[in-house]
């Protein structure tokens, strides 16, 4: 046997040698005894091979296939579509519709369309930015997927959906459904439409209106093509009084610059005019007796708003970023600052609390940072400030309040706050400022370390802390064991009614912010100066 096997050399294998039984002629192969057709013994056979013609191997390569199977799966399929094509006599390149394409692609057409229509009619419902971002995306992905939808994606998915039967009956078969796309030249016409008639319809502002008890409130305001600056709501709507706005009506109006409200309106739920940026101006109803939380969120060209005194509830966020918001009268009937009201109204310099607010929320005016003035009368009923309140006020350098108030350990956080409370000894002067070239504010915690110059960092108080050790907790009024730290060593202290003060050293010296502080057991304000 040939071993030496080559793609360009056949092999030639001969079989064994046959024999013949002497008697009967037969051709033997393998150890047989007896002849198996005349039972002649093999021993009297010949041992005459016979002719046997040589057994041709051929080694079978690449290059003795069609190269059209070098190809992926993919571009196999294509090209066995292409080959079918020409065979029917159809142009693989040529814009072939059948009439399972054209109902597939009509269908696509009209849902393409109604998505543009209702897409160019929400920009003028002024949803959030991001809804108009993904609405985009939709509308991209939708209209490549419909481009994608031809002939030769239409016969792939035959062809994978019909396995068993040839590729070219799948063919044929397709041609004879080829019909006429008589919607090719009106399908542009279509989508045009569907961009052009929101055009038409919101051309001039809309007003939509829904029943309530009263009368209607406005649901939707949107603007329109001739008029995006100003708006302006009816007192009457099918002979009924307009009595309220509801949620979100003027929101996110970028180039809103002034309302009219008549004064019908009693309710404005909330984020009514959040995010428009470019408002000025707006008088609200005289009326008026609920704000919704957000209304004027972000609201950043805004600079002054009056409440009118029939205003009883105003919500958490209703002025909160309103960073050019100034001047605000609050009405005389309010009874809660709520959260975050007043957030971040960095050029709020002043604000009179009414005497019937009961409560300030938590972070009701942090990070009004040009909050110098907050006017409290002898009157007022607060009897709770809560958690960073006045945070980051960092123009706030005294604040009296009333007596047994609650007042919450973080309220005045970050703030240069001395805290003043009506009928009190007023301390915070008992010390010669006059002596020092610094006067702040700040708070001392028990077990917890204050570094002491954090605002105003000088050589002498470098690395000099102050913590509360421990409290003393008497029906007079608590004392404070002070634990002084600095280069040059330690020192601890007493603060009491009969003590508030401590000069420690000719560069520092403490003094307690007022006498609400020995009814604390944790946390006091204090006053520091130093050189």
């Amino acid at each position: 046997m040939n071993n030496n096997i080559t793609e360009q050399t056949p092999i030639e294998q001969l079989d064994a040698t046959y024999k013949k039984c002497s008697q009967c002629g037969a051709e033997l192969k393998g150890p047989y005894k007896f002849c198996p057709k005349c039972g002649k013994e093999i021993a009297s056979t010949t041992n005459e091979p016979l002719p046997v013609p040589p057994v041709t191997k051929v080694v079978v390569t690449p290059n003795n296939f069609n190269p059209i199977y070098n190809n992926s799966e993919e571009e196999l399929l294509n090209k066995f579509i292409d080959q079918e094509l020409k065979k029917a006599g159809i142009e693989p390149d040529k814009k072939i519709v059948t009439s399972d394409i054209l109902k597939r692609k009509n269908i696509f057409t009209i849902i393409f369309t109604v998505l543009v229509f209702v897409y160019i009619s929400l920009i003028f419902f002024h949803f959030p930015m991001k809804t108009y971002i993904i609405g985009l995306i939709i509308l991209f992905i939708y209209y490549k997927y419909t481009k994608r939808y031809d002939f030769m994606t239409y016969l792939k998915k035959e062809i994978k959906g019909r396995p068993g039967e040839k590729i070219s009956n799948i063919v044929m078969s397709a041609k004879n459904s080829i019909v006429e796309d008589n919607l090719k030249k009106v399908r542009p016409l279509m989508i045009f439409a569907a961009f052009l008639l929101p055009l038409l319809i919101f051309k001039d502002p809309r007003i939509m209106y829904e029943k309530t008890n009263g009368g209607y409130n406005v649901r939707f305001y949107t603007f329109g093509l001739t008029n995006f600056t100003t708006a302006s709501i009816p007192e009457t709507y099918k002979k009924e009084n307009v009595v309220g706005l509801r949620g979100n009506t003027f929101s996110n109006m970028y180039f809103l610059k002034k309302v009219s409200l008549p004064d019908t309106i009693t309710e404005i739920r909330g984020q009514a005019f959040k995010n428009d940026k470019h408002l000025k101006n707006i008088t609200l109803p005289n009326k008026l007796e609920y704000l919704g939380g957000g209304a004027f969120s972000n609201c950043t060209s805004l600079t002054e708003i009056s409440l009118p005194d029939t205003l009883t509830y105003m919500g958490g966020e209703t002025f909160s970023h309103a960073r050019s918001l100034s001047k605000v009268k609050l009405s005389e009937n309010l009874t809660e600052i709520r959260g975050n009201s007043f957030e971040y109204c960095t050029s709020l310099s002043e604000i009179k609390i009414p005497d019937n607010v009961e409560r300030i929320g938590g972070h009701a005016f942090f990070g009004a940072s040009a909050l110098a003035n907050v006017e409290l009368t002898p009157n007022s009923k607060l009897n709770e400030i809560g958690s960073s309140a006045f945070r980051e006020c960092n123009s706030l350098y005294s604040i009296t309040i009333p007596k047994n108030i609650s007042v919450n350990e973080r309220a005045f956080k970050d703030s240069p706050t001395n805290i003043n409370y009506f009928g009190e000894i007023n301390y915070g002067h008992l010390i010669d400022s006059g002596k020092y070239k610094y006067d702040t504010f700040d708070y001392l915690y028990q077990g917890v370390e204050t570094k002491i110059g954090k605002n105003y960092p000088t050589v002498n108080v470098e690395n000099v802390t102050l913590k509360i050790e421990s409290v003393n907790v008497l029906n007079g009024g608590n004392e404070f064991n002070i634990k002084y730290s600095g280069p040059n060593g330690e020192l601890t202290f007493t603060l009491s009614q009969a003590v508030p003060y401590k000069v420690i050293n000719e560069n520092l010296a403490v003094e307690i912010s007022g006498e609400e502080m020995f009814r604390r057991t944790s946390a006091i304000s204090i006053r520091l100066y130093y050189n």
